[in-house]
């Protein structure tokens, strides 16, 4: 008789029967296959990613999307990758806007995004790539993530690719190609696909899958965070209403548990954007909402470079890109077709609504009917929901609705496929005919920016690769005119890192402007002194290449200042400045913790705000008198001990009478109040 041999990796005899049974069966190639069409499906929607922002891939080493947010969100990136490897307790305190803490709230600090891309940023250290990278998960990714709502939703893989190309290549998401944090849109999807599924099934795993999604979102986007909670008061309220059980109320409060935790993981990247609202009163007033929110007529609209409805649809109802909203008219035909499909549910109800809500929302917080005023839903949250009074586009619930249309449409797929399931060839052909017309109802012209130089050796810059060399708080001189509108500074500091006065972001710090004002008269006692005193080490002073130096009147006022050495020649040149941070030695003779009154802000703008900045850096809070910007300053309690004012001014003038001075640096006096206790 023959003797069965071992396995070497079972240890088990080898024979007929055993061989047989680990034979895959049925189930194991029907999951083999499964992933199999899910991992093509995921290639399909990075093809279209490729597709729909051609020509980036032809050069994404060094081409961006545009000169304009794809430059700021590549320094983004950079930033957040640079400080997790240098300083990750600081990552908000990013390198512009200095001395101002905080500096990455001020916009969109892409956590989520950073952490996809950040092997691309460690091992090329190019920003622009990582930024073009991102771009294309992000419409992938949201194209995948639709994808599997419909899949979850009505088992069909068609519908689900349909419904996926039409969320992914919206007209309304590919006008925000410039914007990463708008088509980072896949936690939405995901979103309803698990609260959905918590309901139904009463899952902790799934309500567990729920709070992750939140997190993920969180890290991702603020507005799309915001609008999270929206659609997640929809989907869950709707649900209970509908499944009307003990297993969905059990889903539903682990759903509520689940995001609860959620908020409580993102605590430490929601609370700098809270304090940047304390700090500076930063928030969007109602006339900017108002001219930020759509019209009805506003989802009629396109981009004049929409490749299909441009000439017509651009030409008559074009505003502004944060107002195209058109979802198509193949994407609205199909999702009233997919209202009408059972296998949706009460989902199907859900979407429905969210498409209402959310269009609603987007005509902002009122209405001018016959010439009166009429208050919106909108302003319910912008009132009483805390973050949403720092929305300042409120149209951009548009985007919101192409969850609630891209899903219902899906399900219009649906039901169209199974209608004709017995005419295999039809549903072949339909289905490409649906997803060209779906792809030429989104496409946009892309004209990509000039090729950017991401290196040392490509931008031949001395002056960067001084600053690199020597680390210290910097200046770029010219600061610029008028609003700030570009990220360049930004985008350069990423070759060096150094902490910047200059900045682009979100908002822009009260005293930016006012001392940008000042830095025209550089160099003159006063700047120098001001440089001097916000810890300025280093200024970089872009010349006119064209005039000769001993033409150039910033050249010729230098030399009268000892202060300044230049280190680097021109055109670009660098001057390292003398050491004299007073406006922080100033701030450090008040105790730990205090707050200190700035009562005389208005007589010196740039120099009482820039101490402002130093202060609530340090840990203070600070009060005044009147305005600066849109930061109004509240008035100081009695109960505040300490007061800078002006060397040639009486204490008694501002409140202060009998105070006494604690420290004297540069024309600024410290004072305590008279009979506050001593510290």
């Amino acid at each position: 008789m023959k003797r069965a041999t071992l396995d070497s990796s079972e240890g088990q005899p080898e024979t007929a029967a055993a061989s047989t049974a680990r034979a895959p069966g049925p189930a194991t190639r029907r999951l083999a296959r499964s992933w199999l069409a899910d991992l093509l499906a995921g290639a399909a929607f990075v093809l279209l990613a490729l597709v729909v922002t051609w020509p980036l891939a032809s050069d994404p080493v060094h081409r961006p999307v545009s000169w304009g947010d794809p430059v700021f969100q590549a320094w983004t990136l950079a930033w957040d990758v640079h400080a997790w490897k240098t300083d990750p307790l600081g990552v908000f305190n990013a390198n512009i806007f200095y001395p101002y803490r905080n500096t990455l709230a001020y916009s969109d600090h892409l956590f989520g995004q950073a952490l996809m891309v950040a092997p691309v940023l460690l091992i090329t250290e190019n920003p622009i790539l990582a930024d073009n990278v991102a771009t294309w998960l992000a419409l992938a990714l949201s194209g995948l993530a639709m994808y599997a709502l419909v899949l979850d939703l009505t088992g069909s893989r068609a519908a689900g690719l349909l419904a996926g190309l039409a969320y992914a290549a919206a007209s309304p998401r590919l006008a925000h190609l410039e914007h990463l944090h708008l088509l980072s849109a896949q936690w939405l999807p995901l979103g309803v696909l698990a609260a959905r599924r918590a309901l139904r099934q009463g899952s902790f795993r799934w309500a567990a899958v729920l709070g992750l999604v939140v997190v993920a979102q969180g890290l991702s986007g603020i507005y799309y965070f915001a609008f999270l909670g929206v659609l997640l008061a929809v989907v869950l309220g709707l649900g209970l209403l509908f499944e009307r059980s003990r297993r969905a109320l059990v889903g539903g409060a682990w759903s509520a548990l689940a995001c609860l935790v959620a908020l409580i993981v993102l605590l430490p990247t929601l609370l700098p954007y809270w304090q940047v609202h304390e700090e500076l009163g930063a928030e969007r007033t109602p006339a900017e909402v108002a001219q930020w929110s759509a019209r009805p007529a506003d989802y009629l609209a396109v981009s004049p470079s929409h490749r299909l409805y441009g000439d017509f649809l651009g030409g008559r109802f074009h505003r502004h890109l944060e107002q195209d909203l058109f979802p198509g008219l193949l994407v609205g035909a199909l999702a009233l077709v997919g209202v009408t499909e059972r296998r949706g549910g009460w989902a199907r109800w859900a979407l429905l609504v969210l498409v209402g809500v959310s269009v609603v929302f987007s005509f902002g917080i009122s209405a001018h009917v016959l010439g009166r005023e009429l208050p919106l839903p909108y302003r319910l949250l912008y009132e009483y929901v805390p973050g949403f009074k720092a929305i300042r586009v409120p149209a951009r619930f548009g985007l919101l609705a192409l969850v609630g249309l891209a899903a219902l449409a899906g399900l219009g797929v649906a039901r169209l496929v199974e209608r004709l399931r017995a005419n295999r060839p039809v549903i072949v052909l339909g289905g490409l005919v649906l997803a060209a017309a779906l792809l030429a109802e989104g496409l946009h012209a892309v004209a990509v920016g000039d090729p950017l130089p991401v290196t040392h050796a490509e931008l031949q810059r001395p002056d960067y690769a001084w600053m690199q060399a020597n680390p210290a708080p910097a200046i770029e001189l010219p600061m610029g005119e008028g609003v700030v509108a570009s990220a360049w500074p930004n985008y350069w500091s990423t070759f060096h890192w150094n902490p910047l006065v200059n900045g682009y972001s979100g908002i822009t710090p009260p005293a930016y402007y006012a001392f940008r004002d000042r830095m025209r008269e550089f160099p003159s006692p006063e700047t120098i002194a001001l440089l001097q005193g916000i810890g300025v080490r280093t200024v970089a002073y872009h010349a006119d290449p064209s005039r000769p130096p001993a033409e150039d009147p910033v050249l010729q006022r230098i030399a009268a200042y000892p202060q300044l050495r230049q280190v680097i020649g021109g055109p670009n040149y660098v001057f390292t400045l003398e050491p004299n941070p007073w406006l922080w030695e100033l701030a450090a003779a008040v105790p730990g913790g205090a707050p200190v009154d700035l009562p005389a802000l208005e007589r010196d703008p740039a120099t009482f705000g820039m101490l402002a900045a130093i202060l609530q850096r340090t840990g203070h809070r600070v009060y005044g008198r009147g305005q600066l910007d849109y930061w109004r300053l509240p008035e100081a309690p009695p109960a505040v001990c300490y007061a800078v004012l002006p060397l040639d001014v009486d204490p008694a003038q501002f409140g202060y009478p009998g105070a006494r001075g604690v420290e004297q640096r540069g024309g600024l006096v410290l004072y305590e109040r008279a009979g506050c206790p001593a510290r």
